[in-house]
């Protein structure tokens, strides 16, 4: 989750994981909503969500960083999302027309 304390259930009752890249990474892909998702409903924040598929795309025109959501890393996302996220939704991402 992006940011948060011991004060935010009470200011709000749903919690959105942040931007993560469209990967299984486990910094900032799949496995981070993840573990996003089961710390925050271990510290009282129950109800979260995380944008199905990822969001941040990078299309590097030098080569150096290259991250596309493809139509596997959407299903999956879809999957964990089915049982975990209280708003099932996709985000067309920063950059619709190079994804999925």
């Amino acid at each position: 989750m992006r940011s948060g304390s011991t004060e935010s259930p009470g200011a709000t009752s749903l919690f959105w994981m942040g931007d993560q890249l469209p990967t299984f990474d486990k910094y900032d892909g799949l496995h981070s909503a993840m573990i996003g998702l089961l710390n925050g409903g271990y510290s009282g924040m129950g109800v979260g969500h995380s944008d199905i598929g990822g969001y941040t795309s990078l299309n590097d025109t030098e080569g150096l960083q290259f991250y596309q959501r493809d139509y596997e890393i959407l299903m999956r996302w879809c999957e964990m999302s089915a049982f975990s996220d209280a708003i099932f939704r996709t985000h067309p991402s920063n950059n619709p027309d190079f994804n999925v």
